[in-house]
């Protein structure tokens, strides 16, 4: 029996609302309803659920008013412990002379959504410079934090997780943006070095504290190669879906950066470079502006590790997982850039067959 497809699914209404050209969401055009509201919450979106309904009048069904407030008011509440944990940091680096980027949700949510707390996030990520490490997380370990017991692992971007107890909170302190496994590593370090370098690293304030971030161009790619990078190693979960959210509200926000090809000449990294291309042509479905023809074509000229074919089946894994809100079940391998690459396979066990 042919599967029923969801007219419009809730993820979809959410995006395209997040793009600004969905005005009200429609609860009646789902169908199965309530795995896709399980999907959501289990994704920590349940309290931009309530924003968007609430802002457009939509009429949510009663059984899920309470729970999508209570998810709501207890973001609320974390987003304050986690902004005061990003405080302690960025208090740890004036004292230390440590420069401080901030990466990940802790950043965009702040930056780029209506309200930050409906940015999902379980810690604060910052980017540190490797040789002043050290220092800042002495300074941390001397406050109130403390270091959690973490396998050491060779080639790890961060080093073992700092709790605030009474914060109930963590930080990782990165020294790079992605680990010595990630496929990003396969093809240079390119992209790695460019941040360190502070390359892409612009000056920023943080509840008027100064502080660095990605610029909006290197942020774009950042996501792109994060989400991809991730899906190599997981199969598709619901927390993946916040980079999409982050993807689609800096589009919207800077939308110069569809046509802009610095993040292309900057960095010369195949995988990155598949991997914002195969964002840029999904973003639209959603309503968010194409890239112009004229970028698109430069970028497939560039491109080894992604072809139509291997486009599709990418696309397609994100309509029906991430977006369709169902686990990845088949037993293929779930298509990302260069998993369907022999190029990129070749590369890669070549890699692993020397690396030891």
């Amino acid at each position: 029996m042919k599967e029923r497809k969801e007219p419009f699914p809730l993820v979809s209404q959410l995006l395209s609302h997040a793009a600004g050209v969905w005005p009200m969401l429609r609860f009646d055009l789902l169908t199965d309803a309530e795995r896709q509201l399980r999907w959501v919450l289990a994704g920590g979106l349940g309290p931009l659920l309530w924003h968007a309904s609430q802002t457009t009048g939509a009429s949510v069904p009663a059984d899920w008013q309470s729970g999508l407030l209570a998810a709501d008011l207890t973001a609320q509440v974390n987003h304050q412990c986690l902004v005061e944990t990003a405080l302690d940091v960025l208090r740890a680096g004036r004292a230390t002379g440590v420069p401080v980027t901030l990466l990940k949700g802790i950043s965009v949510a702040e930056q780029l959504y209506p309200k930050p707390h409906l940015r999902p996030m379980g810690d604060v990520d910052v980017l540190v410079p490797r040789a002043d490490y050290a220092r800042i997380e002495a300074a941390l370990l001397s406050s109130a934090y403390r270091r959690l017991d973490f396998p050491e692992v060779q080639g790890l971007q961060h080093g073992p997780p700092l709790r605030n107890d009474a914060l109930r909170t963590l930080v990782e302190l990165h020294t790079e943006l992605f680990s010595a496994d990630s496929p990003l590593r396969l093809h240079g370090d390119a992209l790695i070095a460019a941040t360190v370098q502070q390359v892409g690293v612009v000056p920023s304030l943080f509840r008027g504290r100064p502080v660095n971030r990605l610029s909006a161009e290197f942020q774009l790619l950042y996501i792109a190669a994060s989400w991809f990078n991730d899906l190599t190693h997981y199969p598709p979960h619901p927390s993946f879906l916040a980079s999409l959210f982050d993807a689609v509200y800096l589009t919207r926000r800077y939308p110069e950066l569809l046509d802009d090809d610095r993040t292309l000449a900057e960095v010369d990294n195949p995988f990155a470079r598949a991997s914002l291309y195969a964002l840029l042509t999904y973003l639209p479905r959603f309503g968010v502006q194409s890239a112009s023809p004229r970028r698109l074509a430069a970028m497939r000229r560039g491109l080894s590790l992604v072809g139509p074919l291997e486009l599709r089946m990418i696309h397609g894994m994100l309509d029906r997982c991430m977006v369709g809100a169902r686990y990845w079940t088949s037993f293929l391998p779930i298509p990302v850039p260069g998993r369907y690459s022999v190029r990129h396979q070749l590369i890669k066990r070549s890699k692993s067959l020397f690396s030891w």
